[in-house]
C-alpha cells in the first residue's frame, strides 16, 4: 500500500525545466553595448526640478556592492558616525561606550557624557538582521544628516552587538515605516518632515558607477 501510494503521489508531480538567462548588464556587456546604453540613459541630478523644496545631498560610499554607507553626526558638539542608510528597517542606532564586544570596540562609539543635548530613557529594544543582531537602549539627541537637523531624535545606543565582525560601518539609519519600528520610535525621515526640515516626504538614491561613490 505504501509503494502504491508513493507511485500515485509521483504521478501528481509536475516538473518544469528552468534555465538561467543573462542579466541585461551581461547581455549588453557581451555585445559591447553597455557603455552606449549608460550614455543614452544618463542620469543627472541637475536635470531634476525640486520646485523650491529643501534639498540636502548626503554622499554615500559603495562597500563591495553589498551596502552603501554615509556619514551623520549625533550630539552637541557633533560626533561623527558612518552608518548604513537602510530602507528595510526603521531604527537609528550606533554603538555605545558601554558596548565592549569585539565588534563594537572596532567602531566609533557614542560618548553620551560629552553631549549637552543628550537625554536618556529606561527602555530597550532588540533587532535581528539577516547578518547579525543588536540590543540597544532608547535615548534622544540631536542628529544631523548633511544640512538636515532633527532635534531630540530618538535612537538606540547599542549595548550588545554580534554578527557584524569586519563590517565597515558603525551603525544603521533606518528609513522605513513607523509601524515596523520595534522601539516605537518616529523614524528620522518622518520626524524631519513633521518638523518642516523637508518640504516633501521624498528621498532618493543616486547610485554612481564610480566605485569610489
Amino acid at each position: 500500500l505504501v509503494l502504491l501510494g508513493l507511485v500515485a503521489f509521483s504521478e501528481c508531480i509536475v516538473k518544469i525545466p528552468l534555465r538561467r538567462v543573462k542579466t541585461m548588464t551581461k547581455t549588453l556587456s557581451g555585445k559591447n553595448m553597455l557603455n552606449n546604453f549608460v550614455k543614452e540613459h544618463a542620469y543627472r541630478l541637475s536635470q531634476i526640478s525640486f520646485r523650491g523644496s529643501n534639498l540636502t545631498i548626503n554622499p554615500l560610499r559603495n562597500i563591495r556592492d553589498f551596502f552603501y554607507v554615509g556619514n551623520i553626526t549625533i550630539g552637541t558638539p557633533p560626533q561623527e558616525f558612518q552608518v548604513i542608510f537602510d530602507t528595510g528597517s526603521s531604527e537609528l542606532w550606533v554603538p555605545s561606550i558601554f558596548c565592549n564586544s569585539s565588534t563594537c570596540s572596532k567602531h566609533n562609539r557614542f560618548r553620551h557624557l560629552e553631549s549637552s543635548t543628550f537625554r536618556l530613557s529606561r527602555r530597550t529594544f532588540r533587532i535581528t538582521y539577516g547578518s547579525g543582531r543588536i540590543e540597544a537602549l532608547v535615548v534622544h539627541d540631536t542628529v544631523r544628516i548633511g544640512d538636515l537637523v532633527s532635534t531630540d531624535q530618538q535612537f538606540g545606543l547599542c549595548l550588545e552587538e554580534s554578527g557584524f565582525e569586519g563590517m565597515r560601518f558603525d551603525g544603521v539609519l533606518g528609513l522605513s515605516y513607523t509601524n515596523i519600528s520595534p522601539s516605537g520610535a518616529i523614524p528620522i525621515f518622518y520626524k524631519l518632515k513633521n518638523e518642516g526640515a523637508i518640504s516633501e516626504p521624498v528621498f532618493a538614491f543616486y547610485l554612481s558607477k564610480d566605485e569610489r561613490e
